[in-house]
């Protein structure tokens, strides 16, 4: 299992979970888009993740609640 990536090993968990809860309602075909919507969500987490804030950096809008009256 050393050579296994960490992305595959989350991909693996998360189908595993998945087919744990809802297995009895999954065909094949259900199991392979259920893995390559799991293995779309991980990539985007990686590309995310990667992506660099400095330290304290604030998103683009800063959301403030006003007052009535």
């Amino acid at each position: 299992m050393a050579d296994t990536a960490p992305t595959d090993l989350t991909v693996e968990g998360l189908l595993a979970a998945t087919e744990a809860e809802f297995g009895d309602r999954l065909d094949d075909e259900g199991r392979a888009t259920v893995r390559r919507q799991i293995e779309r969500i991980v990539e985007n987490s990686r590309v995310l993740s990667a992506y660099a804030l400095t330290n304290g950096q604030e998103p683009d809008f800063v959301f403030t609640a006003r007052r009535e009256g």
